[in-house]
């Protein structure tokens, strides 16, 4: 009886007792694995922290060396000589993105350029509706004449007559464009198709949204952060964006407002010439931060927040002039650091 009863499914209870230890060892082998990995992952990153901890008290120590050898060396300012240092290491990335920001603000142009064109060319002959159903009718035009082309060389049993009347239309539609641009016996098809080329351009950014003011101005403020980004690039000088504010003529940046730090509120004023009341009558939040010309850090940020972030997805900084009232330098420091992180500014020292 007891050899029966040692017995499950053709297996003994001791080789059943041996086969769990088998897979509890797999298990705990699998675990000590990734363990094991998991651990030389961790010893990794903490040598990489180490690292840089060590390169960082190199790099404080050698920049203390330096310090003392400019101020025994008679230098008034050797922070600031660095800190210029620094920057001028850092030249080249600046330099390269800024060629970067200047091919795209290039094509920017380019594309409104030819928009700014057409809305010209439209608007000195037609008006309002009159100059909408003009271009509808000249896109409609142009895709008839695309398929025109497609189809006749894949239909097999397009007839004579049909061609005929395909010509014929082409005919009507091309006399119709060319009396709607006022074009003469000499206009050569490639003028026209630039028109068109024009007219859909101008269909396109009313359809997005845009009018012809808003694309005139966007063209205007194009103009000048390229002229303010090829400044800076002749000046050999980088930086992160281009202000939304630029006179298209000179390339220089035009003030947001112009903000006076104290120890624990500031004050500000508008600086923004007259040409831009109307762009700064329509920033968002505006109202709200021109109602108190005396703020809190706090509050200063909450309120002109809005204005920040406008700026950033259209890809520019606003810039606002900056008086510092504050005789402690770490305190002053620190109350420029807040206002950097929304706007870029130009300051006026004491």
């Amino acid at each position: 009886m007891s050899g029966k009863n040692d017995q499950v499914f053709q297996l003994s209870l001791t080789e059943i007792f041996i086969i769990i230890c088998f897979i509890l060892l797999l298990l705990m082998g699998y675990q000590i694995f990734k363990l094991t990995h998991k651990n030389q992952a961790l010893s990794e990153k903490i040598a990489v922290f180490q690292d840089l901890e060590i390169r960082e008290k190199a790099i404080n120590k050698a920049a203390e060396a330096l310090k003392a050898r400019m101020t025994a060396l008679g230098v008034l300012k050797p922070d600031e000589i660095i800190s210029k240092l620094v920057d001028a290491s850092k030249a080249n990335a600046e330099l390269d993105r800024l060629k970067v920001l200047i091919t795209q603000k290039d094509q920017e142009l380019t594309a409104l350029a030819a928009i700014e064109k057409a809305l010209m060319d439209v608007a000195s002959q037609k008006k309002g509706a009159d100059a909408k159903q003009l271009i509808l009718e000249t896109m409609m035009s142009f895709e008839q004449l695309k398929k025109l082309v497609i189809e006749t060389a894949d239909e097999s049993d397009l007839q004579p007559t049909d061609v005929v009347k395909r010509v014929a239309a082409l005919k009507a539609q091309e006399d119709m464009l060319a009396a709607a641009f006022g074009a003469g016996a000499n206009q050569t098809n490639d003028q026209l198709q630039e028109a068109i080329k024009h007219a859909v351009g101008l269909m396109q950014a009313e359809n997005s949204g845009g009018n012809p003011i808003d694309l005139q101005k966007a063209n205007k403020d194009l103009r000048g952060q390229v002229q303010f980004l090829q400044n800076r690039l002749n000046k050999g000088r980088g930086g992160d964006l281009p202000p939304c504010w630029v006179n298209e003529v000179t390339g220089k940046a035009e003030m947001f407002i112009t903000v006076k730090l104290s120890e624990n509120n500031l004050s500000f004023e508008p600086a923004w010439p007259p040409a831009r009341q109307e762009d700064a009558m329509a920033l968002p939040g505006i109202a709200e931060l021109l109602a108190n010309s005396t703020r809190t850090y706090e509050s200063f940020t909450q309120a002109a927040k809005p204005v920040s972030d406008l700026g950033t997805q259209k890809g520019c900084k606003y810039y606002l002039r900056l008086v510092s009232q504050i005789q402690d330098a770490v305190t002053s420091d620190r109350r420029r650091l807040m206002i950097e992180n929304l706007f870029y500014k130009v300051e006026v020292r004491r």
